[in-house]
């Protein structure tokens, strides 16, 4: 970035060879001013193509790097999710393209995404809070328990799952899924692709959208932690995806990883948005078919980079 002072350095130049009286363009002093000016400008100059120079720089070294990852590891979660159906849930504003590739990355590592779920922005608006409570108390199965100490979100991440997912494999879409999604879509809290689905899947993805302008107080995101608690406690395991910002202070990752009771259960990877990190997606949907949790990536990832068995040496 050009440093402001240089500027002042040189308005203040200017100024003092007016002060002494000299006029530009003439006298003893001529040019001294206009060539303080080009000077600093060609300076100025200079500092601006060395830092574009890194930038370009930077950028090559990124590609690189995801090129290697790409390339040199290819195979590496091949087989991994093996007769796992997966169900793929975006929140609000969430990018729609990295939901395409992580859905394509989980296919190649031979899971099935039997469904891909879009919240919308009205799920977790605090003025519709009473609507939400009133659906999930509604469209409540027989065979869905919720938890005494339940909030409103962990229940209505409960009914969600009870549509889509399950804790076992082979369980099929019926009545009781057409019921619910046709309620959540009716109130225009989600949408779904597709509308119509033969299988409920054992684990859900859901990828974190990036903080809005300006960030939110972590606590803003309560609700879609205890809403992710009732994804998990409804279904096989649940991964949430999301990029760096997303596990600084202000994003979902941030707070999901703040909260003890869902860390316990719930999976996260907060460099979703690369190759290494959408294969450790992969690597901790089997882990959390296995029964067990964990935290990676890049920021604050308690757990580090990925699960330790298939780390090649201890973090």
């Amino acid at each position: 970035m050009i440093d402001f002072r240089y500027h002042i350095v040189s308005i203040v130049a200017i100024f003092f060879a007016l002060g002494a009286g000299v006029v530009l363009g003439a006298g003893p002093l001529k040019g001294t001013g206009s060539e303080l000016v080009a000077s600093q400008a060609e300076k100025d100059r200079q500092q601006l193509a060395d830092t574009r120079a890194k930038l370009d720089e930077t950028k090559t070294l990124d590609k690189y790097r995801d090129d290697y990852v790409a390339k040199v590891t290819a195979g590496l979660t091949d087989g991994k999710l093996s007769g796992k159906k997966i169900a793929v849930v975006t929140m609000p504003s969430a990018d729609g393209d990295l939901a395409n590739t992580l859905t394509e990355e989980l296919e190649k590592a031979g899971g099935q995404v039997t469904t891909r779920v879009a919240l919308d922005n009205k799920m977790f608006d605090a003025g519709q809070r009473q609507l939400v409570e009133q659906i999930a108390t509604e469209l409540v199965t027989t065979d869905v328990d919720y938890p005494a100490d339940s909030t409103t979100y962990q229940r209505a991440g409960l009914i969600l799952a009870r549509a889509i997912a399950a804790k076992e494999e082979g369980k099929s879409a019926d009545g009781e899924s057409t019921k619910i999604i046709s309620g959540l879509t009716g109130a225009k809290l989600m949408s779904l692709k597709p509308s119509q689905f033969k299988d409920r899947a054992g684990l859900v993805v859901v990828l974190a959208a990036k903080p809005p302008t300006p960030v939110p107080d972590n606590s803003s995101y309560n609700d879609s932690v205890d809403f992710i608690e009732g994804l998990d406690q409804g279904s096989n395991g649940v991964v949430v995806a999301g990029t760096p910002v997303t596990a600084q202070d202000g994003g979902l990752l941030k707070a999901l990883r703040s909260d003890s009771d869902a860390t316990k259960i719930v999976s996260s990877v907060d460099v979703a948005d690369i190759p290494a990190g959408q294969a450790t997606v992969v690597f901790s949907l089997a882990e959390q078919a296995s029964g067990k949790a964990g935290q990676y990536g890049a920021i604050d990832a308690k757990n580090g980079v990925a699960p330790s068995d298939v780390q090649t040496k201890d973090n």
